[in-house]
């Protein structure tokens, strides 16, 4: 029996080593860069530096910048992210930090979304 994706937005898969990081600027003005885990239309999970989970708080406001990697996202940018939640990650030095898109446009979600789509079919990540 095939489980049944309960998500809203089918999530892209990535490893820490595809190169896709987030740049995100926190409310206080700090900004920091974090390895991209996974990425949907309704949000991002990160992988990030554990210096910085002291940082990080469930509900906090912050604002992805934008994203650099493989692919060029540059409508990805100045999008506002609330941080869902903070775990631990199974990678020494990292903290896995889950993200929602917060007051994104119906344009860049769908550009999201065929992003998404077209990603998971090259890398055979489809049901």
């Amino acid at each position: 029996m095939q489980s049944e994706e309960k998500r809203q937005y089918p999530r892209l898969s990535l490893k820490l080593d595809d190169g896709y990081f987030g740049q995100f600027k926190l409310s206080d003005g700090q900004s920091f860069s974090a390895a991209i885990v996974n990425l949907s239309a309704g949000g991002v999970n990160l992988a990030v530096p554990e210096k910085m989970q002291d940082k990080l708080k469930e509900n906090d406001q912050m604002v992805l910048c934008n994203i650099i990697g493989g692919a060029r996202l540059a409508f990805l940018e100045d999008i506002k992210s609330e941080v869902r939640w903070v775990k631990a990650l199974g990678q020494p030095g990292y903290v896995s930090v889950g993200c929602r898109f917060v007051e994104i446009t119906d344009g860049v979600r769908q550009q999201l979304k065929k992003f998404v789509d077209t990603e998971r079919m090259t890398r055979g990540q489809y049901a």
